[in-house]
């Protein structure tokens, strides 16, 4: 199939419902998901749709005038409940993988990504500091007796159930954090991870500045694709945990900047060093 026409049933299908995942397009049209992030690259960048978190939605009204345009990036944002049912078994094999990182008596700093939460809840119930701004990891970590939780206030979000602003970012100084395990919404293709909120971009921003070892966990689905917010490049990152690396050109661009790339779809060699 022609890209051109893969792309008018593209927006065939996002007409019909205003939003498609990449997962549906995939299934669909019997292609890679490399092959439909580009063609939803393609069209954004005619006007045709918008990219959001995991696909795409349109910006025209069902009755095919063009939308106002949005006046807040968040708009289309999808909640931490819509969220939590995308991606989970890759979600599932990056927390389990995650675990190999964490010792007995670690500080570590978790963010209030989805993937986060799957790792809150696989912790074991072993001596652990673990400082979060996400409520649902707080409410998972609460029956393991032998993890300090350490909740950091501030704005209550419902949207996104976590807590933001200044007051959630005055901690982190007072604490010397061995690890941080986060997520974004995309690595974008200048680089730079990003998120769908200024606020949610400028507490990571000060996570991993209190942080000594960064881990990011991120699935497969947010590779090049763009989002509002700058978080960091991802140079800054010591350890990128992902479900799958496809992308020869991206992996050597990570392992040139030094980011050590840990993909759960190969098995570890024998002798890989574990519990950083």
């Amino acid at each position: 199939m022609m890209p051109i026409e893969r792309q008018r049933l593209i927006i065939e299908e996002l007409n019909k419902d205003g939003r498609i995942l990449v997962a549906e397009l995939v299934e669909r049209l019997k292609v890679s998901q490399e092959t439909i992030r580009r063609d939803l690259a393609a069209l954004q960048k005619k006007g045709l749709l918008n990219r959001s978190h995991g696909g795409a939605v349109t910006v025209q009204r069902s009755t095919g005038n063009l939308a106002a345009p949005s006046t807040r990036p968040e708009e289309h944002a999808l909640s931490f409940s819509q969220r939590m049912n995308d991606n989970v078994q890759q979600k599932m094999q990056i927390a389990k993988r995650a675990l190999d990182f964490i010792s007995p008596g670690d500080c570590i700093l978790l963010d209030s990504s989805t993937t986060s939460w799957f790792l809150a809840r696989q912790l074991p119930d072993i001596e652990l500091t673990v400082l979060t701004n996400s409520l649902r990891n707080v409410q998972t970590l609460a029956p393991k007796g032998n993890i300090r939780t350490i909740c950091l206030g501030g704005e209550y979000s419902i949207r996104y159930e976590d807590f933001n602003g200044l007051v959630a970012e005055q901690p982190l100084k007072d604490f010397l954090i061995n690890k941080i395990f986060f997520s974004c919404r995309s690595l974008d293709n200048d680089g730079y991870l990003r998120e769908g909120h200024e606020n949610n971009a400028h507490l990571k921003q000060q996570m991993l500045l209190a942080s000594e070892r960064k881990y990011l966990l991120l699935d497969s689905s947010k590779f090049l694709t763009p989002s509002f917010a700058r978080i960091c490049h991802y140079r800054e990152v010591d350890f990128l945990i992902t479900d799958s690396m496809k992308d020869k050109e991206l992996k050597q661009e990570l392992a040139w900047n030094g980011v050590n790339i840990i993909d759960c779809s190969q098995r570890p060699q024998a002798t890989q060093i574990i519990n950083y």
